[in-house]
């Protein structure tokens, strides 16, 4: 019997990088300082601007920029440079340490990256963590594709190696909880601060919920896989 463990599924884009962190990347390329209040969500927020952070802050940013852009070029965005948000990792790591978790990409950026690279990106951002797969992007099943079926997809076929599960994703009421509202943290956003310490409890909480990949999820997958699946389990 194939030893499980606990597997949190990641997003990357809105979860591990943000508002904040882009806006941060162009003040640091333009040398333009910050503090840590000029992107106090709360703050920011309340009075309605949408970048969420100082307003004083992006128009030095604006400025910075248009009078340097010639001179120095742009910050490198492309998606290998996109930063990430270091309270999001630290988060991250807190998450996965308490849960004693491994994790499996869902993200976008799984598309034409090894476990390899990927697991150097992350070791990159000071993210304490083994990335041992990746969801399926071309869907095997009957069903149209979505962040949900590819989930459960890599679920269904990893069953024997899965303890318990938790989904961090910023777009989960999209095509997420429909399938996995129990073990996905809600409220992620990137347009604030992406992952972040309130989200702890949640994660811990979805974690705390029992799973059973081949019993759980009828309405969502063919009944006659699942029950050649659960004939081939008995046999064990």
């Amino acid at each position: 019997m194939a030893e499980k463990s606990n597997i949190l599924f990641l997003d990357i884009d809105g979860v591990l990088n943000s508002n904040r962190s882009f806006w941060k990347k162009f003040a640091e390329w333009f040398g333009v300082k910050w503090k840590e209040e000029d992107f106090d969500i709360e703050k920011w927020h309340d009075i309605g601007y949408e970048e969420n952070m100082n307003p004083n802050l992006w128009g030095r940013i604006e400025s910075a920029k248009m009078d340097q852009k010639s001179k120095i070029g742009m910050p490198n965005l492309s998606m290998d440079k996109w930063p990430s948000d270091k309270h999001a990792i630290l988060a991250l790591n807190k998450i996965i340490k308490e849960n004693n978790a491994k994790v499996v990409i869902c993200s976008t950026w799984r598309k034409e990256r090894s476990l390899s690279e990927l697991q150097k990106i992350f070791d990159g951002w000071g993210a304490k963590c083994e990335i041992i797969g990746i969801t399926p992007y071309k869907n095997k099943l009957s069903y149209n594709a979505s962040r949900g079926s590819e989930i459960l997809e890599w679920l269904i076929e990893n069953r024997n190696k899965v303890n318990r599960i938790c989904i961090l994703d910023d777009e989960a009421a999209y095509d997420i909880n429909d399938i996995f509202e129990k073990w996905c943290v809600q409220e992620i956003s990137g347009e604030t601060h992406g992952l972040r310490e309130d989200h702890i409890p949640l994660a811990k909480a979805c974690f705390n919920v029992p799973i059973n990949p081949l019993y759980d999820f009828e309405k969502f997958y063919p009944m006659d896989l699942l029950q050649k699946l659960r004939d081939k389990d008995k046999k064990k």
